[in-house]
């Protein structure tokens, strides 16, 4: 009885262990990451150009995942577990899942909180019910997720999101930038104090002189402003990584 016993116990830690083998996550390789290797170059080239620009211009984090399956979970499960995971989103949960699982042959997608009032559930669900019916029935992966990624940039246009650090960074450079303006415009001043216009000091004065030996001086009102890196993008050609978004619960999923 007590061998019995053993020989239970020891199965049922060997499943647990094989459960949680089989739950791990894999790490992710960018913005798109095709794990199943269903999408075609085109479809491929369409994506990374599209979330980067999320990324770039607006602070979003999309994220594009094919996989084979999502077993031991169910794949509603598996997108909102994938989200937390790998943190999509930024500060202020501005991310974004697609996720397509081959052999359940379903498409999920995952909102962060940051995004729920621009893509409700409902309207997410009309988007797919119409990737599901011209493309992911028929097989056509490719163009099903770039239709979806598309989609959701149109429907996210003038969505901006900025993390804390983003906007310290802004403020310190604007700062900066006034003061070198400040500090121009007294050396200046002070040169224009101790070379009187018709001196001749300082090689003849500083933006040429008039026809009555006035000074014209002229102050730049304007820098080019540095836009910086957002956290989690590609500086170099490298991905670093997402932002540590949160899941807000909210998407939609189909089978087909």
């Amino acid at each position: 009885m007590r061998k019995r016993a053993g020989s239970l116990l020891g199965l049922a830690l060997v499943l647990i262990v094989a459960q949680v083998v089989l739950a791990q996550f894999p790490a992710p390789q960018g913005y798109v990451n095709d794990f199943a290797q269903v999408i075609d170059r085109r479809s491929l080239a369409e994506l990374e150009v599209i979330t980067e620009q999320l990324k770039k211009e607006q602070g979003i984090e999309l994220a594009v995942v094919t996989i084979q399956t999502t077993a031991p979970y169910d794949p509603t499960e598996y997108r909102t577990r994938l989200f937390e995971e790998w943190g999509i989103g930024g500060p202020e949960d501005s991310g974004l899942l697609i996720l397509l699982a081959v052999d359940e042959r379903a498409i999920e997608v995952e909102t962060g909180y940051g995004l729920e009032g621009a893509l409700p559930d409902g309207k997410v669900g009309a988007y797919l019910d119409q990737a599901v019916s011209r493309y992911f029935a028929q097989n056509q992966f490719g163009p099903g997720l770039s239709f979806l990624a598309q989609a959701f940039q149109r429907e996210l246009a003038g969505e901006e999101f900025a993390s804390a650090e983003e906007r310290g960074s802004e403020s310190a450079g604007d700062w900066l930038i006034a003061l070198g303006i400040f500090i121009l415009i007294v050396i200046l001043l002070r040169r224009s104090r101790f070379y009187p216009p018709g001196s001749g000091g300082m090689g003849g004065g500083i933006g040429g002189g008039s026809g009555r030996g006035g000074r014209t001086i002229i102050v730049p009102t304007s820098f080019p402003r540095s836009t910086g890196g957002l956290g989690g993008g590609r500086p170099g050609g490298g991905f670093g990584g997402f932002g540590g978004g949160r899941s807000g619960g909210g998407g939609a999923g189909r089978r087909f």
